[in-house]
């Protein structure tokens, strides 16, 4: 019991982490958009590298959000219904969608944009919608380390939910 304990309060840590780099993400980009609208409209001179630098910090801010997102779980569902649940009811609803739903699917496209990642820095592939044209494998590599962390929070709130379901009281 005390390894499982261990292991929620590291995949906890890492969501937290991750909410934090998130946040960090989301402060850069907003001072990168607001340099370049100067630079644009102040000094007529705009960057050719705040589009990818925006679209690529973008991307990772969903997809590091997510672990952090399910940690607290704030994830969109449909509350109006699943609210009027009984609590074992709304266990057993997380714990059967969690097998059938969100591990199979998170599983897949972990490995989908791995193959990506590797296939983009094999071929070393560049950005295709901008000027600036930096190489994709980093931002590539974003997307599979986040729905890591969400598959490894998924894990541990599978772990919580099916405990509380049969022991009725929290891990």
């Amino acid at each position: 019991m005390e390894a499982i304990r261990k292991y929620l309060n590291f995949v906890d840590r890492l969501s937290y982490w991750s909410g934090q780099a998130v946040t960090a993400a989301a402060i850069v980009m907003v001072a990168i958009i607001s340099y370049d609208v100067v630079m644009r409209y102040a000094f007529r001179a705009p960057t050719i590298w705040q589009y990818d630098i925006s679209y690529m910090l973008g991307g990772s801010i969903v997809m590091l959000g997510a672990g952090y997102v399910h940690a607290k779980r704030k994830h969109v569902r449909v509350d109006i219904f699943y609210n009027m649940f009984p609590e074992k009811v709304r266990l057993s609803i997380d714990v059967v969608c969690t097998l059938l739903l969100f591990f199979p699917l998170i599983t897949g496209l972990i490995l989908s944009a791995g193959e990506h990642t590797i296939h983009a820095f094999r071929i070393n592939e560049f950005s295709e919608v901008g000027f600036w044209r930096p190489r994709m494998w980093p931002f590539r590599a974003v997307i599979p380390i986040g729905l890591s962390i969400l598959w490894l929070q998924g894990l541990a709130n599978f772990i919580r939910d099916s405990y509380k379901l049969v022991k009725g009281k929290e891990l």
